[in-house]
């Protein structure tokens, strides 16, 4: 959550001034490219999470919780699973039943030891957990889970659950700390215990985190001694602390990408897409033709290249980066928006908006103040949807007022992409059980019935050509009845010190989450 204010326009504008007088900008040297030789890395950011418990995170989480925590399995370079907590298991044929090993001799960061009771008191707990917990469905189908020894950890499962390994990436929690206390209990959402490379020792909310390596580590200790991530809302004050030296890296804007003097750019893809998120509660979009018409009347490949700068790809849908993805995207046609509004009962009115019943089309566009990208597509989309005919009244809000208004909201610029099991990106935001008033991440409240059997035969079968059916006939029916406008695909971007080494590229996701992937390996030559 962000707690720092908007930077002010004075502010903002001396980044020019700043940039020039440090030369080369650079680490903690104040003014040199040469970061410090104490073995810490200074990264800053602008989004900081409500908690770093992992297990009230979505897939979703941040690099403090990223560094701490370790699941039983993890992903790679090509985002596919690999041992972690677990060093093997075994999946029954039928894909009801799991046995995973751990590595013997793995400690939490207190010294205390990880064992399997640890991993059956994390699954119980997320699973009992429900609606307080957005990684409880991906536990639903666990009819038990037991540890017959220290080191062995068996799940059975009523029916098959396909995206299971991928879900064990999930953060192990540390029993000896929370028995007895609830999953959201402040403290350890403030203080965490993990079995990752890095442990939390300081956390100023608003602030920075900052954690220490662990030697304790399972595959040795990290070649950093210290890591600490700093919360910097504003675009343009990362680039201003990255230029005088207060922060050694930073996750920048894509027009800033050009002004991180003295630092080496690592440029990724990720599966993090912008869209315009329909309210489904709001009565001017129960009709699916106005939807559909929406989408056409957005010039995304104008947003790609005018907004984002390059750094990106138009979207199509929410599924564009996988292997499973097939939605033929909305072209930007105004042919189509005249007709698919006729076809609705709608015309033109003296203002040339789109009204019927002597009522327009009228909504408020709004998202996150703090986020320049996010309101530069508002204000791009807002001035092409209103050319084409649509009310679109941009009004950007601070992320406080935003997270206490999620239900009011009429359209929204979301962000969201996995790059890991399609199940991770879509099942969440789409499928009706997760509906903002149960408490889940379908913010927007959509349902629809053909979606949720895709969804559901997508997570249930073992079968890979059974699984490709069920998520293309899930990306026809976004086609048919759209949830989102969809924008663009981004890329992220983050400025390092030129000699830091082990950053290794990979598909990353919301926010640019997994840059840390493989922190324990980077070090200063």
């Amino acid at each position: 959550m962000h707690r720092r204010p908007v930077l002010t326009a004075l502010a903002a504008m001396s980044v020019a001034v700043l940039l020039a007088a440090c030369g080369q900008g650079g680490g903690q040297g104040g003014g040199t490219s040469t970061p410090a030789r104490d073995g810490t890395l200074t990264y800053a950011l602008g989004d900081e999470p409500e908690t770093f418990n992992p297990g009230l995170q979505d897939e979703h989480t941040d690099p403090v919780t990223e560094l701490v925590f370790r699941g039983l399995t993890r992903r790679d370079a090509d985002n596919k699973v690999v041992p972690a907590l677990a060093e093997s298991w075994e999946v029954a044929k039928d894909g009801r039943s799991y046995t995973f090993r751990l590595r013997k001799g793995l400690t939490w960061h207190d010294g205390e030891p990880l064992t399997s009771d640890d991993v059956t008191f994390t699954i119980e707990t997320i699973k009992a957990a429900g609606a307080d917990s957005p990684l409880a469905r991906n536990f639903t189908a666990v009819t038990s889970v037991t540890a017959p020894d220290a080191t062995t950890v068996r799940l059975e499962l009523a029916r098959p659950f396909a995206p299971m390994l991928d879900a064990m990436a999930m953060a192990v929690l540390p029993r000896h700390v929370l028995n007895g206390k609830k999953i959201t209990d402040s403290d350890f959402g403030r203080q965490p215990v993990g079995a990752g490379p890095f442990e939390l020792t300081t956390y100023k909310p608003g602030q920075y985190a900052e954690l220490r390596a662990f030697g304790g580590y399972y595959e040795g200790a990290p070649g950093l001694q210290k890591i600490i991530i700093k919360y910097v809302p504003d675009d343009s004050a990362r680039l201003i602390q990255l230029a005088n030296g207060e922060v050694d890296a930073a996750a920048l804007a894509p027009q800033q990408a050009g002004k991180a003097r003295g630092k080496r750019l690592e440029v990724y893809p990720t599966a993090d897409y912008r869209a315009l998120m329909f309210n489904m509660t709001n009565p001017v979009f129960a009709d699916k033709r106005v939807r559909q018409a929406m989408n056409h009347a957005v010039d995304r490949d104008a947003i790609t290249k005018s907004v984002v700068l390059g750094y990106g790809t138009p979207a199509k849908g929410p599924l564009d980066t996988s292997p499973y993805a097939a939605a033929p995207g909305f072209a930007h046609d105004p042919a189509k928006v005249a007709a698919l509004m006729a076809e609705a009962g709608y015309a033109r009115d003296g203002q040339g908006l789109w009204a019927k019943d002597g009522k327009t089309v009228r909504f408020e566009l709004s998202t996150f103040a703090e986020d320049s990208l996010r309101v530069a597509i508002l204000n791009v989309a807002a001035t092409q949807l209103r050319q084409q005919g649509f009310d679109a009244v941009p009004t950007p809000r601070p992320r406080d007022w935003v997270r206490r208004h999620w239900g009011d909201l009429e359209v929204f610029v979301v962000g969201w992409g996995t790059p890991y099991d399609p199940d991770t990106s879509v099942y969440g935001p789409f499928h009706s059980s997760e509906a903002l008033a149960e408490g889940g991440s379908n913010f927007g409240s959509y349902r629809n019935p053909a979606v949720d059997k895709a969804l559901e035969d997508g997570r249930g079968t073992l079968d890979p050509d059974r699984r490709k059916a069920a998520y293309d006939a899930f990306q026809q029916a976004l086609q048919d009845d759209p949830p989102f406008v969809w924008i663009s695909y981004l890329k992220a971007i983050n400025a390092v010190p030129e000699d830091l080494t082990g950053p290794r590229q990979r598909t990353l996701g919301h926010h640019g989450y997994g840059f840390f992937w493989n922190a324990e390996t980077w070090r200063y030559r």
